[in-house]
């Protein structure tokens, strides 16, 4: 039996992101971390950025530099402090470093802030949305679970992993680490006993081009995931080279969803399952990695026909 919620319409991650935003704005000198929000929200650290993106609109360190940003801005206008201090009363370590992210993230500078000019950058302050908290979860019906399901345990994968977020996909990381995956089953006559393609991606990214968010794709051999049949394998005489490594997948309960669409979209699913299934379902989430199950491959169907389940794992 699922868990019962006591509030059934309240959405408690709201309130816990909503905590995670208080401490941001009043702790802005700070080092501001997705791990250290989490911690501040109580929250799993492997949930906690997908949640903040589902509810915000935006990465965390997008959001913290928006409002370290807005801070510096509002500063600059109202006052006469010197560049370097007010610097440093928003998070960064010079005036250098400041004026550097006003150059790249809204296209001006402090000075031309401080003599009052307007450009563009009123409007790239607003582009999260702090008022898109609800205090109270309205319901929603355009993500439903495709099926609820168990994973037993002792379900491994062979997996490799690749680095870097571009133009705020992963595509070629996962290229990459595809690729790594699949050159050594190939070559070891195993691509035929690949029963679950999977993925990770564990890292809240830094911006839009992150060199260290990692992607994490794995295969799985005997067992599908997508029907729950079959026994998994771990072939032996697979030698492991470069970033090739068997990894457990954790077992037990999972809300499985189903994207059908590109690669591109897929956060729209992820958004929909955090912020509208989840709150209105009382269930929980476990402290586990969510995960993605493709179950077609973008080598054999256009990319409307990509089919990708979206994993939550509950208590």
């Amino acid at each position: 039996m699922p868990p019962t919620n006591s509030r059934p319409t309240s959405d408690r991650h709201a309130e816990l992101i909503a905590r995670a935003l208080a401490h941001a704005e009043s702790h802005l000198d700070e080092s501001l971390t997705a791990e250290t929000l989490a911690d501040c929200a109580a929250m799993s650290r492997d949930h906690f950025h997908r949640v903040f993106r589902a509810y915000t609109g935006c990465t965390v360190a997008n959001y913290v530099t928006l409002l370290r940003l807005r801070r510096a801005c509002a500063l600059l206008v109202s006052g006469h402090e010197p560049v370097s201090d007010i610097a440093l009363t928003v998070g960064y370590e010079s005036a250098q470093a400041l004026a550097k992210a006003m150059r790249r993230d809204l296209n001006t500078t402090p000075t031309a802030v401080r003599r009052g000019d307007v450009p563009a950058w009123k409007k790239l302050l607003t582009s999260c949305h702090e008022a898109d908290l609800p205090p109270t979860f309205k319901g929603a019906t355009a993500m439903q679970v495709s099926r609820m399901t168990h994973l037993p345990e002792g379900v491994v994968a062979l997996t490799a992993t690749a680095r870097g977020m571009v133009n705020n996909n992963m595509i070629r990381a996962a290229q990459q680490a595809y690729g790594e995956l699949m050159q050594a089953v190939t070559g070891a006559g195993l691509r035929e006993h690949v029963a679950s393609y999977m993925s990770v991606v564990p890292d809240d990214p830094e911006g839009p081009d992150d060199p260290h968010c990692r992607f994490i794709a794995g295969l799985v051999f005997g067992y599908s995931m997508a029907t729950g049949s079959g026994h998994c394998e771990q072939p032996a005489g697979l030698p492991l080279s470069g970033t090739l490594n068997w990894q457990p997948i954790a077992s037990g309960r999972y809300a499985v969803f189903t994207h059908i669409g590109p690669y591109t979209t897929l956060h729209q699913t992820w958004k929909s399952a955090y912020r509208d299934w989840l709150p209105a379902s009382g269930e929980q989430l476990r402290d586990e990695p969510p995960l993605e199950v493709n179950l077609n491959r973008p080598e054999t169907r256009p990319p409307e026909a990509l089919r990708t389940e979206v994993w939550l794992p509950l208590v």
